[in-house]
């Protein structure tokens, strides 16, 4: 909430509303000089922004947000079509223009998939390939809509250039090759800045609108209903001590125990903010400035103790359940190395045996990670043979 005479029931901090306010403009001066031009064809790009932003403005509570770095790309990739269309060497580009056309096709492509998905990045293993070839499909049904848009406008407005096949079969290839340089990147770099700025930033922002995060409640409450096993963990806080209000280090290791011992295992899921009877008791967000400040503190914790190699294994989301209480939800992948808990000089390891997590030592950690060597020399044996 804004400070210094801010309108309360405003979401959005005044410096946020006044950005806004300035990409409806400058969306609004493109589309214009666009349209004179005879560059209706990425209009798409621009109107649907403009209308949203309008409405985003109007409401600011519950209506899409649609995060600065989209707009600003959106906008960029307009302002290279009409440059296109007014230079000397305008084919190459416009081939630029159509590239980049296919990056933010291809982008909201993926958002488009994860909404499907009915889940945010990262909290539910997805299939990567799956997912891009989805939504490469769903960029290029919004590159054919968008020249249907173009023709049938050219037949009513003179201003509007037609649409001529072998330009379109150029344009096509530009966005086919736009939308696959963000394929490559979202499959080697899923935590790049453009992604955690565009996809993950819109679906955060909006999850309340579009329903996401009803359904993230209802996965986590159905969860809780299974009870703790050798794939589930409940926590009630990450760092405060119940008892005496105060930060303990004891409350951090239980969590860190519990997420070596499952990347050790067969990976699993931890609640935190869940007590051992299942009651929904949330996350101790009071210890902290705001919710970033938590999320740092998280991640720093499984750097300095668990090691940076391992953040790809793990993936993290706070939930709201009401306006008091939220719930972290943990998802840990099964690691293909051993993985130690770092406390000062000493590292020690743990593996789940049951809803517990468990310290092996000596002989016992030799033959459990010779063991889980061979088990996963077995099952690759097992897969190549079939």
């Amino acid at each position: 909430m804004e400070q210094n005479g801010a309108d309360p029931t405003r979401l959005m901090p005044t410096r946020t509303l006044i950005l806004y306010y300035a990409m409806f403009v400058m969306t609004i001066v493109i589309a214009v000089i666009g349209f004179v031009s005879g560059n209706t064809g990425d209009l798409i790009l621009t109107i649907p922004i403009a209308l949203i932003l309008l409405k985003t403005i109007v409401t600011d509570k519950s209506f899409i947000h649609i995060p600065p770095m989209m707009v600003f790309l959106m906008m960029g990739t307009f302002l290279f079509a009409v440059c296109g269309k007014l230079a000397s060497d305008g084919n190459t580009i416009g081939f630029i223009a159509s590239v980049l056309t296919g990056m933010n096709l291809e982008i909201i492509g993926l958002i488009s998939v994860y909404i499907l998905m009915k889940s945010m990045p990262g909290v539910r293993e997805e299939k990567r390939r799956m997912v891009l070839l989805i939504s490469l499909s769903i960029s290029m049904a919004i590159f054919v809509v968008m020249k249907m848009l173009q023709y049938y406008t050219s037949l009513v407005v003179d201003l509007v250039d037609s649409v001529y096949i072998d330009v379109m079969m150029e344009e096509m290839l530009g966005v086919i090759l736009g939308g696959l340089i963000i394929g490559f990147f979202y499959n080697y770099t899923k935590n790049a800045s453009i992604f955690r700025y565009t996809v993950d930033n819109f679906l955060e922002n909006n999850s309340k609108t579009l329903g996401i995060t009803d359904r993230e409640v209802q996965d986590i409450e159905n969860l809780i209903l299974q009870g703790e096993s050798d794939k589930l963990e409940f926590k009630s806080t990450i760092r405060t001590n119940l008892q005496t209000g105060e930060p303990d280090k004891r409350m951090e290791k239980a969590v860190l125990k519990t997420l070596v011992a499952f990347m050790n295992s067969e990976g699993g899921t931890l609640l935190i903010g869940v007590s051992d009877d299942g009651t929904v008791c949330g996350i101790d967000l009071d210890g902290f400035d705001n919710r970033d400040k938590l999320n740092l503190h998280f991640t720093n914790m499984i750097s300095s103790s668990i090691g940076n190699e391992y953040l790809p294994y793990i993936k993290f989301k706070l939930v709201d359940f009401d306006e008091k209480r939220s719930v972290m939800r943990v998802v840990c992948a099964r690691s293909r190395k051993p993985v130690f808990l770092k406390e000062g000089k000493a590292e020690i390891f743990f593996v789940r045996s049951g809803p517990s997590s468990v310290e092996l030592a000596g002989m016992n950690l030799i033959n459990y990670v010779k063991n889980r060597s061979l088990k996963g020399r077995k099952t690759v044996l097992e897969k190549v043979s079939e």
